[in-house]
């Protein structure tokens, strides 16, 4: 999970995906029943379904650490500063598979306006000071045999990372999939992100299994992907 540590995977491992799969990159997981930890315990998040798309008004949160932060949905004028996340996060050389010089900013954050404006997928962001901080996204499948699943990816930035918002993030996720009527909501994360993997599993999600040297390494060599899944209660 990208997002846990940084999640892009850090809570995928592919960043992007077919059509409406936005941020898959290295692996990533969210948490159970609505539950946000905050410094005080647990809080349940305000995300509410308007027709078929998720809308939350934006709404305040306090990260472990005592600094404050907001989750809102995401707007198609985030799209600049998810992509300059993404490259950060790319840039610390762990999380995400894509080499730096193998994406232009501005065609990312092209396609993240877009993926942002479909209706189909789940886009919400962790905001501090004006700041994008976080992410997470639910991308549906489109096809008649598949689309009761969603893909689930996270990003969250270094320094924010440990405090919550990726716990935060996917307990949000979880609760757009129930509404939503999703029977299962998968992800990939590499295996040594154990902090994503964590959350993931306090979530409720589990082991599918172990892709071996799914993706190159940048300096070499390759790396594995575990598949991971949570299926919301009927």
């Amino acid at each position: 999970m990208q997002g846990v540590g940084g999640s892009s995977p850090p809570s995928s491992t592919n960043l992007w995906s077919v059509k409406s799969a936005w941020y898959r990159e290295g692996p990533l997981r969210p948490d159970e029943r609505g539950l946000c930890c905050t410094r005080s315990g647990w809080r349940k998040v305000d995300v509410v379904m308007d027709g078929d798309a998720a809308t939350s008004s934006s709404q305040a949160q306090m990260a472990r650490d005592g600094r404050r932060w907001i989750l809102r949905p995401a707007r198609p004028t985030d799209a600049r500063a998810l992509a300059q996340l993404f490259a950060a996060v790319r840039a610390e050389g762990r999380w995400l598979v894509t080499p730096p010089s193998a994406v232009s900013q501005p065609s990312e954050a092209f396609f993240i306006a877009e993926m942002i404006r479909d209706n189909d997928a789940l886009s919400l962001v962790a905001e501090a000071d004006a700041e994008v901080v976080g992410n997470v996204l639910i991308s549906v499948e489109r096809s008649v045999v598949s689309d009761h699943v969603g893909t689930l990816s996270i990003c969250v930035a270094d320094g924010w990372r440990d405090v919550g918002i990726g716990a935060a993030l996917v307990a949000a996720a979880q609760e757009w999939a129930r509404r939503a009527g999703l029977a299962k909501v998968a992800l990939g994360v590499f295996p040594d992100n154990e902090r994503a993997i964590a959350v993931y599993e306090h979530a409720g999600f589990v082991s599918e299994g172990l892709r071996r040297w799914q993706y190159r390494a940048p300096g070499g060599g390759y790396r594995d992907e575990l598949l991971m899944a949570w299926f919301p209660e009927p």
